[in-house]
């Protein structure tokens, strides 16, 4: 049987600060500039990182909230996004 993969989906910002200062530590987090990081948020929800182990998609979650900002971890077994029903 093979090991189920996980996705981690940035979806905002959490009420504890500013935004402000959620996309600066989130910027440092992830090596980028503030303007990127608020393009992001702009965007989400977004997907921030998949095809990880459980552990590791939960070890990015505790890491994103630290920063202030809100995120899901998301099993991709039924990975429907690429559907259209047009």
């Amino acid at each position: 049987m093979s090991q189920e993969r996980y996705r981690v989906i940035l979806t905002g910002y959490a009420t504890s600060k500013g935004e402000y200062y959620v996309e600066i530590d989130f910027a440092k987090l992830f090596k980028i500039t503030q303007e990127k990081a608020k393009e992001i948020f702009k965007a989400s929800p977004t997907t921030i990182k998949e095809d990880l182990s459980l552990e590791e998609a939960n070890q990015y979650k505790s890491a994103i909230e630290k920063t202030g900002a809100t995120c899901d971890v998301e099993n991709m077994k039924y990975d429907l996004g690429a559907l259209s029903l047009e």
